[in-house]
């Protein structure tokens, strides 16, 4: 009797273990690179098992089909183009062919510190808007500049514009939004300001280490009054150049810096009415967090992309004479 319990309770804890191996290798395992599967339509559950296979999504085909089967998911699973990760669990790959729609997606990338129609035109070069006009009139209507997240997405062919913003604003909540709702917040700016005065330090900054003493420089300005002369507003504020075929102009002039905007911080006190580009989350966490103590009032770029700060305009005006010359 004690012998045939013993061997009930072996055999219990080896399935068991046999399960519980199978569960970690194909259920919790470290997915890997992405990589796109083609299922032809009218391929079996076999067939199927045999390309996810031969492409690394999984690593068992006689657990993949066994799953399969037992969800009822056999008459279910799709045909198409997806885009799936190698190592994946059978039970996550059977969720996708199931519940994805088979559209091939491809990826873009929307840089820090572009603006509206900087992203425009990349969605549309990469084929992810047929036309950017709508997508812009959309983009403006509901005031999106600043609060589409720059980020690598993978987005099918002819989106509509509406689903776009959808998405990159969804990604601005996930990323963005964490980082400005904590108690760290102590300067006394809303969201949109944050995001604004972000957008300014992300068109300035080239190293994240000067990101939070570019926001000092700016903070301190407000809180004295002083105006920002921040030169990407006023960029901003041109628009497109012509002549330099980009849209911030890279030769400003006394002139421009007299261009009557809102958006214009040579001519206007305080923040523009709005962000001015999509700043990253370094430069967000930047305005939150910048440089304690830091009193300068000025700063100007060398020539190598780095910027040199000063606290008077005197000090601020040798400085340029320095890099620059008379």
């Amino acid at each position: 009797m004690k012998k045939i319990i013993f061997l009930s309770i072996l055999g219990f804890l080896i399935i068991g273990g046999v399960a519980g191996y199978f569960f970690v290798r194909h259920y919790l395992t470290h997915e890997g690179v992405p990589v796109t599967v083609e299922i032809p339509k009218g391929t079996s559950p076999k067939q199927i098992a045999e390309i996810l296979k031969s492409k690394g999504v999984i690593k068992s085909t006689i657990v993949f089909r066994v799953w399969v089967k037992m969800s009822g998911a056999d008459k279910i699973l799709r045909s198409g183009t997806f885009d799936l990760n190698k190592d994946i669990s059978s039970i996550k790959a059977i969720w996708h062919l199931v519940n994805d729609s088979g559209t091939p997606t491809y990826r873009v990338t929307i840089l820090e510190g572009w603006r509206l129609e900087e992203i425009a035109d990349e969605l549309f070069k990469q084929g992810i808007l047929t036309e950017k006009e709508t997508f812009l009139n959309e983009a403006k209507r509901i005031k999106a500049e600043g609060f589409l997240f720059p980020s690598t997405y993978k987005l099918p062919k002819n989106m509509p514009p509406l689903e776009v913003l959808r998405v990159m604003y969804d990604e601005y909540e996930k990323n963005i939004l964490p980082i400005i709702n904590t108690d760290e917040n102590t300067i006394n700016l809303n969201e949109q300001e944050i995001v604004t005065l972000a957008s300014i330090v992300e068109r300035e900054a080239v190293y994240n280490d000067e990101r939070p003493k570019i926001a000092a420089v700016y903070l301190n300005r407000l809180k004295i009054g002083k105006r920002l002369e921040a030169d990407p507003t006023v960029q901003y504020a041109l628009g497109y150049n012509e002549n330099e075929q980009r849209h911030w102009k890279k030769g400003l002039t006394y002139t421009d810096l007299k261009f009557d905007s809102p958006y214009n911080t040579y001519r206007y006190a305080g923040l523009p009415p709005a962000p001015i580009a999509s700043p990253g989350a370094n430069s967000v966490k930047a305005v939150l967090n910048p440089t304690p103590d830091f009193e300068a009032l000025y700063f100007v770029a060398d020539n190598t992309g780095r910027h040199i700060f000063s606290t008077t305009y005197h000090q601020h005006l040798e400085t340029i004479k320095a890099i620059r010359g008379k």
